[in-house]
């Protein structure tokens, strides 16, 4: 991201929440400061990540919440591939199972009785 891309973020979130207002004598500062800490954040995604924000919060957004990560790159939900391998591999672990033996089955039957 770029100086002049934050300047038009500024504007974005001014248009969305009109009380988000940098003073005249500080937004060479402001700019400069948000400017260090998203220059690494391409302007799409930033933009994209205020527009989340404006749907789901009353507030204006913050460094941090311009910065975040799409909830689909933070999901834990596995993608198609990495099920098929998990899958695939507790198919090559029932192949390999023993059932425990008889006493032991005896016990956890007695003890599932006492429970």
């Amino acid at each position: 991201m770029t100086q002049g891309e934050v300047i038009e973020l500024f504007k974005a979130i001014t248009l969305s929440y009109p009380a988000f207002r940098v003073q005249d004598e500080l937004m060479r500062d402001q700019v400069l400061h948000w400017y260090e800490h998203l220059k690494d954040v391409p302007f799409e995604a930033a933009m994209e990540n205020l527009r989340e924000h404006i749907r789901t919060e009353r507030f204006p957004p913050t460094i941090a919440d311009i910065r975040r990560e799409r909830m689909e790159e933070k999901s834990s939900v596995p993608g198609v591939e990495e099920t098929r391998r998990y899958l695939a591999e507790l198919d090559r672990l029932r192949e390999r199972a023993v059932p425990p033996p008889a006493r032991l089955r005896e016990e956890l039957r007695r003890y599932a009785k006492r429970v």
